[in-house]
């Protein structure tokens, strides 16, 4: 097998009860690397076209990546992924922490879980078995207690455990999959089609090590990286300081964050910013440092919440983006909601940007008068009415009156109540998208739209095309040349070389911030340390390239097209708004995206790879005979 895979992959039929364990072929873990890109392969052959995304026939899969559970920097990624019920096509969520490390240990590179349990159960995952078990007894519990739980049943601190919430229990869309007490995959629903199979955690803990090609060459690159991380200046340093949520004040002035439900922009539209969005005002609670599996970053922190309106005990520090879908995003000045908000996301399983949106959505709805106090169960959802959104969001949980109808998404939602309500609801192909606003950057918007899993921020590296000239990567493949941020043609290129290496970089199995943000990080000759491969750029980007266009086949053999997501116009600047940094700006998406499906080698207007790109990708067969 190819040192850094456990050169295993395990089957487990919930419905009836088989397990069984195949050897990863090497010529598939070139190919296809790890993470999503093997599981876009693996479920696009074993899974039918139209299965229901809550029916047994949907394959919930978790994958680690060859850097996982290594010596490179920041390897600790695993992705969950599986048909979206959000979208209703590909999707997929990752997450740090210390769980994908462990599946490593344990034996695995990849769990892909089908049918549905008859009754709540767990797998228990350790030194190269699989078992199913049972989890009557965790069932209705949070991820935390869950967590607990388990370590002290099998007597193990470090029995790692990712597992669900009573949110992705009751079926919520908008849920995802909680790791390491608040780590989480949070997006595309993959907490709900858990919930849906019954399968209440998996349980991992192993003692095998992950074999290296190179352990020398490995060790000094990473060495190098750390030694380098600490003299580079800007983002490097603001995120061991503060973790991403130091980021949160500049983002907001610059009209980045999106303020209001995406109705304003700039710190004017936000008076209270700093009271949330300073990064000294969140590290006040910090009590230590946190850091996934081998990672010198340490953007993380433990905080302490013991007293207060909302006394939550210990929780992981809030990120950027969950700052912003609470704070700005819904006009709350209030830090100690935000945490507490934070807290019952992680608990019960939600994904905060889902969650602040659908907030900001009933809030909106309610002023509109579109919801009136009846329909939300006496809760007057106004702006920035924090004991209102504490209410609400436990309603959401619960599935419980207005609830109910907010817990699988804000397109739902609006579907469900109508009366305008669509013009309320931001999202993206069904997706409430990341907090980062494409008038600022418009390549976001080429990312929102066209990646598979749409309304992403991670998704849309291409951003980084309008911050300006500079690297991302100590590759001149990855040299960004001077664009006009607000130039709408001719970005597609380089667009898609951006698509092509962040697909590697994921599917891998380490933490975007280092790879796409830093300029130094060396990935390609981290994977050849590590594999023994001799990987070259050109390799990598093609195979960046195959997995993308994998995942877009995925979706239009589901019937997505491309004129099936688009922005709302409020976040496509229609009308523009009318004052802040972004004044007057409307952003041409249409444009950069058929440039971006152009040079993917998709058609520009549908987004349907075309027979040659599919054969030069080594996945026309796959394709015509799965397709």
């Amino acid at each position: 097998m190819t040192p850094g895979y456990m050169g295993k992959l395990a089957f487990v039929d919930l419905s009836t009860g088989s397990i069984r364990i195949e050897t990863l072929a090497d010529d598939l873990a070139r190919s296809f690397i790890g993470g999503y890109g093997l599981g876009a392969r693996i479920l696009f052959e074993q899974q039918p076209k139209a299965v229901d995304p809550l029916g047994p026939e949907n394959i919930l899969g978790f994958a680690a990546g060859p850097l996982t559970g290594t010596k490179a920097p920041t390897g600790a990624r695993y992705m969950a992924f599986c048909k979206s019920p959000l979208t209703g096509g590909w999707g997929d969520a990752n997450a740090g922490g210390y769980f994908g490390s462990e599946l490593k240990a344990a034996g695995f590179d990849a769990v892909f879980v089908s049918g549905t349990a008859p009754t709540p159960t767990f797998l228990w995952i350790t030194d190269g078995r699989v078992e199913i078990r049972d989890a009557a007894h965790l069932w209705g519990k949070d991820t935390i207690a869950t967590e607990e739980r388990l370590q002290t049943e099998f007597g193990d601190a470090k029995v790692r455990v990712a597992c669900i919430g009573p949110a992705s229990e009751r079926l919520s869309l908008i849920s995802g999959i909680v790791n390491d007490r608040g780590r989480i995959a949070a997006r595309s629903g993959v907490g709900a089609v858990m919930g849906s199979k019954r399968l209440k955690a998996l349980a991992v803990r192993g003692h095998a090590k992950v074999p290296v090609a190179n352990p020398a060459e490995l060790s000094r690159l990473a060495k190098a990286f750390a030694k380098e991380l600490r003299d580079l200046p800007g983002m490097a340093q603001a995120l061991m300081k503060h973790g991403t949520c130091g980021f949160t004040s500049a983002l907001v002035a610059s009209g980045a964050t999106p303020i209001k439900n995406w109705q304003l922009a700039g710190d004017q539209a936000f008076p209270g910013v700093k009271q949330v969005a300073d990064g000294d005002a969140v590290i006040r609670f910090q009590t230590r440092k946190y850091g996934c599996a081998n990672c010198p970053i340490a953007c993380g922190g433990i905080c302490d919440v013991s007293s207060g309106k909302y006394p939550v005990g210990e929780i992981h520090k809030p990120e950027y983006e969950t700052i912003g879908a609470f704070g700005p995003l819904c006009l709350c000045d209030d830090l100690e909601t935000i945490i507490k908000l934070h807290d019952m996301c992680n608990r019960s399983g939600l994904d905060t940007i889902s969650s602040g949106h659908v907030l900001a959505f009933a809030m909106e709805c309610f002023e509109q008068g579109i919801l009136t106090a009846a329909d939300t169960d006496g809760i007057r959802i106004t702006w920035g009415n924090g004991p209102a959104m504490v209410a609400l969001l436990d309603k959401v949980i619960r599935r419980e009156g207005i609830g109910d109808l907010l817990a699988d998404g804000v397109k739902a939602a609006a579907s469900r109540i109508g009366q305008g309500a669509a013009a309320c609801a931001m999202h993206v192909g069904g997706q409430e998208p990341g907090l980062h606003n494409a008038l600022f950057l418009p390549s976001r918007g080429t990312g929102f739209v066209c990646d598979p899993t749409p309304g992403r921020h991670t998704a849309a590296p291409m951003a980084r095309i309008d911050g300006g000239p500079g690297a991302y990567a100590p590759y001149p493949e990855l040299r960004i040349d001077k664009f006009e941020r607000y130039a709408f043609t001719g970005k597609g290129p380089m667009s898609a070389t951006a698509s092509g290496y962040l697909q590697m970089g994921n599917c891998a199995g380490v933490c975007v911030m280092p790879f796409m943000f830093f300029g130094n990080y060396p990935l390609i000759e981290l994977l050849n340390a590590v594999t023994g491969w001799g990987l070259d750029m050109t390799e990598a980007l093609a195979t960046g390239a195959r997995i993308q266009t994998l995942r877009q086949s995925f979706n239009i053999r589901e019937g997505i097209r491309a004129a099936d997501v688009r922005l709302p116009d409020r976040m496509a600047g229609r009308p523009p708004l009318a004052a802040g940094p972004l004044a007057g700006v409307t952003i041409d998406v249409d444009s950069l995206a058929r440039d971006y499906r152009t040079a993917m080698g998709w058609n520009a207007e549908t987004g349907i790879p075309t027979k040659e790109t599919l054969d030069k990708l080594g996945l026309a067969e796959l394709v015509n005979k799965y397709g």
